[in-house]
């Protein structure tokens, strides 16, 4: 995990900002590669360009993106400062959506559809003590679900439940329902792809 955020106010995963650059990490990376073993990558979104030169240095590592590199404070504040505007919170989209393509061009890189509701990403659902329809999941996952299917493709896309920490949002039922919603409005034939055969590729099993 090498999420960290300049917010002060939002969690750090790591006290390193650049992990993924860090020498000694690549180091340990290089015998990750040679037993041909995959990676989990989770960043947040300002981060995605440290994963894209890690999938570059190792073209031969499968990497995986956790929780579509959650872009924080998307849906409203975080942390002292972040998302606070809907200005702000546009270009938090916006540059979430540049730094996905860009991670896409990685023919080595997957992605997780996944830990779209945690509250760093600016939900109140857990505030408010109420747990989200499946409508509402619908309504602010699909933009971030259209966007990473159309740059991954349903070849290299993969649904994950985060659970539990985005229970705290929703259900997993809801969040199950929602997801498979818009993975079939994006192609009736991609569920199975993206809810079991990607995955079971990706992790060998």
């Amino acid at each position: 995990m090498a999420a960290h955020h300049p917010d002060s106010g939002v969690h750090s995963w790591t006290d390193e900002p650049h992990l993924y650059r860090n020498k000694k990490f690549l180091h340990g990376f290089e015998h990750l590669a040679q037993a041909k073993l995959s990676f989990d990558a989770w960043v947040y979104s300002h981060q995605i360009n440290d994963v894209i030169e890690l999938a570059q240095t190792f073209p031969e590592t499968p990497i995986v993106l956790d929780h579509v590199g959650t872009p924080v404070g998307l849906f409203g504040q975080v942390g002292k400062t972040t998302g606070k505007t809907e200005q702000q919170r546009q270009q938090i989209f916006s540059q979430w959506q540049i730094a996905i393509a860009a991670l896409a061009e990685c023919p080595n890189v997957y992605i997780k559809l996944s830990g779209l509701f945690m509250p760093v990403l600016g939900h109140t659902f857990h505030q408010q003590r109420q747990l989200a329809t499946k409508d509402a999941l619908i309504e602010r996952a699909v933009p971030l679900i259209q966007h990473v299917l159309q740059c991954f493709g349903t070849e290299r896309s993969m649904f994950a439940s985060n659970f539990p920490m985005d229970r705290v949002s929703s259900s997993l039922v809801n969040i199950i329902d929602a997801f498979s919603d818009i993975v079939y409005a994006h192609h009736p034939d991609a569920l199975k792809t993206v809810f079991y055969d990607n995955a079971k590729r990706f992790y060998q099993l």
